[in-house]
C-alpha cells in the first residue's frame, strides 16, 4: 500500500509548508518528545496557503497525510533526537461536520468530523505497526506494514528485504515488531439534536498512539478522521453489508 501513496511532489509541497509556515511548532513538539507526538494544525492554516491542497486533503485523506508525515520527519530540528511525529488536522469546514446519522456512502474516504458524547471506551492495547516475519525456509526477517484489522503476511520471502525470493511459511516475531497503543471509541449522538422518540446513532472510533487514553465516557467531543467501511461476517461468512467507522 506504501508505493501507492507515495508522492515525491506531495512530500515536496509539505516540506516547504512545513519549514515555511511551522518550524517553531515543529521545534516545540520536538522539546517535549517523546511526551508529545503530534503536529496539531488548524484546517484553515493551509487553506489560506493552498485552497487546491486543502481540498485534496479533504478527498484523498490517506494521500496526502502520508506524505505530509514523510515530509514532516525529515525536517532538520535543533535538537539531537530520533523522532516519529503524526500530523493531525482539526477545525475543518461546516461542510464536513456530519451528523453521525447523516454518513452514507458517499462519505466513505473523505476527511470529516462528527460530533457527540463518549459512550463507552476501550482499555488500551497494543496493536501491530509494522509485522515482522521469520523465513522458515532462510530465516531472513521479511517486515510488513499492517493497516488493516486482519494480519497481513508476506505473500513470499522478498528478495528486496534480503529473502530467498521463495515462497515459504512465516513465523511472526512480536519481539522484532513494532506496536502501538490503539482504542477504541463510541460516539453517540448528541440527545438534543434529535426529534421526537428517534434512538441517538453510534459510530466506533479507533484512535492511537499519543491519542489514547485521553477521553471518558460522557465526555463530548469533535472527532475529525477518515470514514471507511468494515465488512460484516456472520460466523465464517462475509456479508455483503458493512459497518461504518472511523
Amino acid at each position: 500500500m506504501v508505493y501507492l501513496l507515495k508522492d515525491e511532489s506531495l512530500v515536496g509541497w509539505w516540506e516547504n509548508f512545513f519549514m515555511e509556515y511551522c518550524k517553531a511548532e515543529i521545534e516545540n513538539v520536538a522539546l517535549e518528545y517523546p511526551q508529545q507526538r503530534s503536529l496539531l494544525m488548524d484546517y484553515w492554516k493551509i487553506d489560506k496557503v493552498d485552497q487546491e491542497m486543502a481540498e485534496t486533503l479533504l478527498m484523498n485523506p490517506f494521500k496526502v497525510f502520508f506524505n505530509a508525515e514523510e515530509a514532516l520527519n525529515t525536517i532538520d530540528v535543533a535538537i539531537d533526537k530520533e523522532m516519529k511525529l503524526h500530523f493531525r488536522v482539526h477545525n475543518l469546514p461546516e461542510t464536513q461536520r456530519i451528523l453521525i446519522r447523516k454518513l452514507r456512502a458517499e462519505h466513505l474516504g473523505r476527511f470529516i468530523a462528527v460530533e457527540g458524547l463518549v459512550k463507552k471506551v476501550t482499555e488500551v492495547r497494543p496493536k501491530l505497526k509494522k509485522a515482522v516475519f521469520i523465513c522458515q525456509k532462510c530465516g531472513a526477517h521479511i517486515t510488513v506494514e499492517q493497516d488493516e484489522d486482519i494480519l497481513k503476511e508476506p505473500l513470499e520471502c522478498y528478495e528486496e528485504q534480503g529473502g530467498c525470493g521463495r515462497s515459504s511459511t512465516f513465523k511472526l516475531s512480536p519481539s522484532l515488531s513494532e506496536f502501538i497503543d490503539s482504542q477504541k471509541v463510541e460516539i453517540q449522538e448528541s440527545p438534543e439534536g434529535l426529534r421526537g422518540g428517534a434512538q441517538p446513532e453510534r459510530i466506533s472510533v479507533y484512535i492511537d498512539d499519543d491519542i489514547v487514553g485521553n477521553i471518558a465516557p460522557g465526555d463530548r467531543v469533535i472527532v475529525n478522521g477518515v470514514l471507511v467501511s468494515q465488512q460484516r461476517r456472520r460466523g465464517s461468512y462475509r456479508l455483503t453489508s458493512f459497518d461504518k467507522i472511523m
